[in-house]
């Protein structure tokens, strides 16, 4: 890679954000007991997963309680730029374009992020609670027509996924959160039942097959990268890309909710090993298990055309567009990773397609160091992999 390219790293720094969460869950360690005065233990494999799961030893009951609290990131971003640019600068845009209307995924996208946490360990999501943090309480009165339909957002993915939303907060930080946008979060809350569904990399087995599930797109990590490289673009996120969508647009496709197409597959006999949602650091976190595993990655699925756009509109810009650096980066089109049986691929596949979710064998788990091995080599001729 040629060093004035332009990489994630250079935007979203994982190697000072990582010491930080490995020093708050060194500070935090011994306030884990404090739950055991209720009969409440924290489930020790679920401590640095997606969700932390407790057992509720006094309820006496075949279930644990699984908890995430996540927020969206930057791609509200996208929506206020193209906002912006739309009804403030009155920008000439294609007739049907709704400004209002992309409020209406980031919704969806904010709950996603943390309900899809949830489900990694096995848990059917209830509830979720949602935070909506402003620096200026004028955003939420100057279009009320704009925050109906990002709370409308909250209620379809409540509809999709089957949870409630009992509670949120909307806090107003002036000086602290940028006037022009909001700083969206939520947590939520679910039930593993029965525990045998409970998910750690204690269940994961060499042999078993890795399963991944088609994304809607880009969906909410890695978006600083594509923000850097829509604004490279003279005609920035309104840049089409060749199927009828703008740039933004398909940055403001929602991410998918996978709990109801999860919860099916068990439902109908899969015993899945570990799961794993296609966030931050994209294809790395098939390797999210501590075990010491070998993650080999022998089918990988077409990118969809957003993908190959954002590769080529960096290259032709500056950044770094290397195989290593997009699959560990963005998903690329897999959005969710199961670990399972051989014999579970007929409920998984029937499952994902009653939502109309894709799923592909990607591989195999081998014995071996932990790291996952691509089926390609980059640009230097080098396999490419990640070792923790």
């Amino acid at each position: 890679m040629n060093d004035t390219q332009l990489r994630y790293a250079d935007f979203v720094d994982y190697d000072k954000l990582d010491p930080v969460k490995q020093l708050a869950l060194e500070l935090f360690e011994p306030t884990l007991k404090y739950p055991e005065r209720l009969g409440i233990s924290i489930i020790p494999e679920s401590l640095g997963q997606t969700a932390v799961a407790f057992n509720m030893k006094g309820a006496g009951k075949d279930w644990y309680l699984s908890f995430n609290v996540e927020g969206l990131g930057t791609k509200n971003l996208v929506a206020d730029g193209m906002y912006r640019e739309v009804l403030i600068h009155k920008r000439r845009v294609a007739e049907g374009l709704n400004v209002r209307g992309l409020y209406r995924g980031l919704g969806k996208d904010t709950a996603a992020m943390s309900i899809n946490d949830t489900v990694a360990t096995g848990a059917d999501p209830f509830a979720y609670c949602d935070l909506l943090t402003c620096g200026n309480s004028e955003w939420f009165s100057c279009d009320t027509a704009r925050v109906r339909e990002l709370l409308q957002g909250y209620r379809d993915a409540a509809d999709e996924a089957l949870f409630a939303i009992p509670q949120g907060e909307t806090p107003e930080l002036r000086d602290v959160v940028n006037p022009e946008t909001l700083d969206l979060a939520g947590a939520s809350v679910g039930i593993v039942r029965p525990r045998s569904r409970f998910m750690s990399d204690k269940n994961i087995r060499a042999g078993d097959i890795i399963y991944g599930l088609s994304s809607s797109g880009v969906h909410a990590n890695g978006l600083s990268k594509a923000r850097k490289i829509a604004e490279k673009l003279p005609d920035g996120y309104f840049t089409p890309l060749g199927d009828g969508q703008t740039l933004g647009q398909a940055l403001l496709v929602p991410t998918i909710l996978y709990a109801r197409p999860v919860i099916d597959a068990m439902d109908l006999g899969a015993h899945i090993h570990f799961m794993q949602p296609i966030t931050g650091h994209g294809w790395e976190k098939i390797a999210r298990a501590r075990r010491p595993f070998t993650y080999r990655i022998k089918e990988v699925p077409e990118p969809p055309l957003l993908f190959h756009r954002l590769t080529e509109l960096g290259g032709e810009n500056g950044f770094d567009i290397s195989q290593r650096e997009n699959y560990f980066t963005w998903n690329m089109g897999v959005g969710w990773v199961m670990m399972a049986r051989a014999e579970d691929e007929s409920a998984i596949r029937s499952a994902a397609q009653k939502r109309g979710i894709q799923t592909w064998v990607l591989g195999t788990v081998e014995e071996g160091p932990r790291r996952v091995i691509m089926p390609f080599n980059d640009a230097d001729g080098k396999q490419v992999e990640y070792v923790p």
